[in-house]
């Protein structure tokens, strides 16, 4: 077991802190609400808060979604995450409140538990995250690095500090499926004009080919030569890290990004 800046490492498994979160809260809640006698109907408060959660968190972003079936799909599809915990909580409270009515203050305890408890990995996550020194990220700069172009058979060499800053740094592989499903989507913001930089995770040209030209996809992809994946201690596939114009990492997300968080992440580029 190790930890890293975006999960708990558990062997080969990643386990993303936000995720360890809210397995701890699930279980917090359920493990203290059946002490009280509560199991089955805190049930269905818990899947009423985060179908809620998912819910609101969708509708707040609505306007980035191209469509409402697309909004609604993001709603079930729950590998990238995002959640509004207010939206949440109001859910739950409801549905408390239809099924336990007087008795809804019973699940105050159990809820208040599983709310500290989930608190911990997000908090050291928080320390895990403080930016290192300003030389650190300067000595990234001669990393050298060579990249694809559209219409080139070779790959162009290059280094890290050539590459636009702010910048977002999406590290993926074609034996990846999240970063597989996810690609479209990058490609799409990168061909806008977004600095988006691709980062293969250490695969060859062929590989890297091959997979741009069955998926259908124009873009320009970074060779990770340098193993720059080491140096900002990527743990899982795909990662997207967001990168200020001093070089430093702003924020990171482990897993497949959907559209609303690549925007949030870009706006944070403006």
């Amino acid at each position: 077991m190790s930890l890293s800046p975006d999960a708990l490492l558990l062997g080969a498994l990643a386990l993303s802190w936000p995720n360890l979160a809210l397995l701890l809260g699930i279980l917090a809640f359920t493990a203290l609400a059946a002490r009280r006698g509560l199991e089955a109907r805190s049930g269905w408060v818990l899947l009423a808060a985060l179908l809620a959660a998912r819910l609101g968190y969708a509708l707040g972003h609505l306007g980035t979604w191209p469509d409402l079936a697309s909004a609604l799909l993001g709603v079930v599809d729950l590998r990238s995450g995002g959640w509004s915990w207010w939206w949440g909580l109001v859910g739950g409270a409801v549905m408390a409140g239809a099924l336990l009515r007087r008795e809804a203050g019973r699940l105050l305890v159990p809820a208040a538990g599983a709310l500290a408890l989930a608190a911990l990995p997000l908090g050291l996550q928080q320390v895990l995250l403080r930016p290192g020194p300003a030389s650190e990220s300067l000595a990234f700069d001669a990393k050298p690095l060579a990249y694809l172009e559209p219409g080139h058979s070779q790959p162009i060499p290059a280094r890290f500090g050539d590459l636009p800053k702010p910048m977002l740094l999406n590290v993926w592989a074609t034996w990846c499926p999240p970063c597989r499903s996810e690609m479209p989507l990058l490609v799409e913001y990168q061909q806008k004009g977004y600095p988006i930089v691709l980062l293969n995770a250490g695969e060859d040209t062929e590989a890297v080919q091959g997979f741009l030209k069955e998926a259908g996809l124009s873009a320009r992809v970074f060779l990770d030569g340098a193993n720059l994946r080491g140096s900002f201690q990527v743990s899982g596939l795909p990662t997207t890290l967001l990168i200020g114009a001093d070089g430093r990492v702003l924020a990171r997300h482990l897993g497949p990004v959907n559209r609303a968080q690549l925007e949030e992440l870009l706006e944070r580029l403006r």
